[in-house]
């Protein structure tokens, strides 16, 4: 299939009257050529398996062979007339309109695809759905939502295989996979990303290497393969792991044997190589890459995107690699642009080295970038954004303006701090924490841990009493304001200091020094308050617990009561089985008596030479002797037919009469009768009576 898609080019149409086991390969090496594939309706074929296989594939006719010739005729024709048209559109509006409506209906975006590409994949839609035009290709797509899907499915075709260029993946095991298993840290993970992965042919290649590898340097380090393309029905495939048996000649047989299990028609991929890929929805110019990768695959997906996207993957492969990791590029594409970036290890290999310089930042992806508005309606102007400088008056008047502010999590760990709340906030000495409780000033530690309990646990905000704190040498009340806030599934409390005039020393007398409150005091009854929201707690998951208990009882006696039914059931499927081979048993014996009779009346007839024609009740032939073919003009296939229907070469006219006699009389009829021949048969006439007495035809 490969060769002959490779030698036919664009449009060539390939009828499969079969297409085994491997059909899958093949079908998907002519599309993406740009070429239609034709089947030969099942019910015809020899074999209906064959071109069953290679439409479980995906085709685009299933035809009776006598169709197929003129289809295929119908085909050529038509694409030469649909080419020249769409190839001669200076325009690319109305492409750009197809490939908008294809992202609205899939969220994909192709519009940065090579046009060439493009075109072949159109023109082979167009081929299939008879549209002449990509207007009316267009209002097709409109009317019919398979299309999208359809068309979906051309774009992303991909071909793959085990090993696929074996050169280049013995580059690449011999250069770069022995040195990531080089790590300064043993039990650092290996981490590798296989973009456009397909059917996954290559990801499980490269962790047969990486295993292989393994085992050879006696090492335990863990393997993490990350392995995404954009087409669902394929990553299915891939997540099986589930391959026909012509793998074989890319797969030497060593490996069959070390990493495949002989299913059938089939090798399915072993537990220990499948654990270690995970496969994932994912596109590669849209979505956020993976990070801290030591190898990066990504084959033949470039080749299909404009040179200003070649380069923005390029960037993002670099930015997920760590320094010195490896890039595997398609035996068409390279990574020279942008300049360095890569260093080539292998260049016919198409292997390269990630540079030292690391980005600090992630490079623009696909879904940012301005798209055209091709559909005709404008879209409502948008309000004029602040500028920078705006949003930088406006925080700094609500600094001046707003009390000094903190944000923590469910953890009491501090988030973020405005710029007047340091004041709050004294490291004591002793390992670096970032516990709002154990930070703040030790005169409002007690307070804000129990406004942060009441905050999280059970969701009220508060506001404490005011509580003097020594700033410099005069002494401030400060309250604070702690407010519960959750978004996005995320716990966090604000907590506002309200700050009072200061009061000098001098001015705080014995009598107010006298009112203070004691702190012990306020510690033993926040402490209460604690350990009595904390036994009503302990007293909610003791109730739940011992629902719970009682729940999984239930269900114990119920699992226990249905092992004891299936108990039973299993007890009387053992009696009816062994009734069954007993009865088996005497079948068989049966049988072998019934054909040793058999065998006996055979040799019987066959020793006695004498004709003999055996009728049922409506005198159609039941049997025969080879002698009364000398006699009736009966052949083998005749039984089942009136005995009326044939001459014989007796001068006896009444025979059907008499047989019909002894069928009414049941006297049996014995005479000499004369042949034409002028011989003598002694000729007789009996009823034929079963076992059980039973009259079911006449024997002559």
């Amino acid at each position: 299939f490969r060769s002959v898609a490779e030698e036919h080019g664009d449009g060539f149409a390939v009828v499969l009257s079969g297409g085994g086991s491997d059909g899958a390969l093949g079908v998907r090496a002519v599309k993406e050529k740009g070429g239609i594939i034709l089947v030969q309706e099942p019910s015809e074929a020899e074999y209906a398996s064959m071109p069953q296989n290679a439409i479980a594939s995906g085709v685009d006719f299933v035809l009776p062979i006598r169709d197929l010739a003129h289809q295929l005729v119908t085909l050529i024709g038509r694409r030469v007339a649909i080419a020249s048209e769409v190839e001669g559109v200076g325009d690319d509006t109305q492409v750009q309109r197809v490939l908008q409506h294809l992202r609205d209906r899939t969220g994909q975006d192709f519009s940065r695809y090579k046009r060439a590409t493009i075109l072949r994949r159109l023109v082979r839609r167009m081929q299939v759905t008879d549209t002449g035009n990509l207007q009316t290709y267009f209002t097709y797509m409109q009317a019919h939502a398979e299309e999208i899907d359809a068309l979906f499915n051309d774009l992303l075709i991909s071909v793959t295989s085990f090993f696929r260029d074996a050169r280049l993946f013995e580059s690449l095991a011999d250069k770069a996979i022995p040195n990531l298993f080089n790590k300064e840290r043993p039990d650092e993970p290996i981490r590798v990303w296989v973009a456009g992965c397909a059917t996954g042919e290559e990801v499980y290649s490269i962790a047969m290497l990486l295993l292989e590898e393994a085992d050879r340097g006696g090492r335990r380090t863990d393997i993490q393969i990350f392995a995404t393309d954009l087409d669902n029905e394929a990553l299915k495939v891939a997540r099986e792991g589930r391959y026909p048996l012509s793998i074989a000649a890319d797969v030497s047989e060593e490996r069959l044997r070390q990493h495949f299990n002989r299913e059938g028609d089939y090798y399915r991929i072993r537990r220990e190589l499948r654990d270690l890929v995970v496969f994932a929805f994912h596109n590669v110019l849209k979505d956020p890459p993976f990070s801290h990768l030591d190898l990066v695959t990504c084959r033949n997906l470039l080749i299909y995107v404009d040179r200003g996207l070649q380069q923005q993957v390029i960037r993002i492969f670099h930015y997920a690699l760590i320094p010195a990791g490896y890039l595997f590029l398609g035996s068409s594409e390279s990574a020279d642009n942008p300049q360095g970036l890569f260093t080539p290890i292998d260049r016919e290999a198409r292997l390269y080295q990630s540079s030292y310089r690391r980005m600090e930042r992630l490079p623009t992806l696909l879904h940012s970038l301005p798209t055209p508005n091709l559909s005709g309606v404008q879209s409502p102007p948008r309000r004029q954004s602040a500028t920078p400088n705006d949003g930088t008056i406006h925080r700094r008047a609500l600094e001046e303006l707003a009390p000094p502010s903190m944000l923590v999590n469910e953890d009491y760990a501090i988030v973020n701090l405005s710029e007047t709340a340091g004041r709050y906030v004294l490291h004591p000495s002793g390992p670096v924490t970032n516990a709002a409780p154990d930070i703040v000033r030790p005169e409002l530690q007690l307070k804000l841990r129990a406004a942060l309990h009441a905050a999280f646990e059970q969701g009220q905000r508060t506001l404490s009493l005011p509580v003097l704190v020594r700033f410099d040498d005069a002494m401030h009340p400060v309250s604070l304001h702690v407010l519960p806030s959750a978004r996005d599934d995320t716990r966090h409390a604000l907590i506002v200091f309200l700050e009072g005039a200061g009061i000098a020393d001098d001015g705080i007398g014995a009598s107010n020094t006298t009112a203070a409150p004691n702190p012990f005091q306020e510690e033993l009854v926040a402490t209460r308050a604690y350990l009595r929201t904390t036994r009503e707690q302990y007293e909610a998951a003791t109730e739940e617990l011992r629902a719970a208990n009682e729940e999984l009882q239930s269900i114990n006696e119920e699992y226990r009561s249905t092992a004891e039914e299936l108990e039973t059931s299993k007890e009387e499927l053992q009696s009816i089985n062994e009734e069954l081979q007993t009865l088996n048993n005497e079948m068989k014996i049966k049988l072998e008596t019934v054909s040793r009779s058999h065998n006996d009346l055979q040799n019987l007839i066959t020793a006695t030479d004498v004709g003999t024609l055996f009728l049922d009740r409506n005198l159609r032939i039941k049997l025969f002797t080879p002698g009364i073919g000398e006699i009736f003009n009966i052949v083998v296939g005749d039984e089942g037919r009136p005995v009326s229907d044939f001459t014989h070469h007796l001068e006896y006219p009444k025979f059907v009469a008499d047989a019909r006699r002894v069928l009414a009389d049941l006297v049996p009829i014995e005479q000499m009768v004369k042949s034409t021949s002028n011989h003598w048969y002694l000729t007789r006439l009996r009823p034929y009576r079963t076992t059980d007495d039973k009259i079911e035809g006449v024997v002559a």
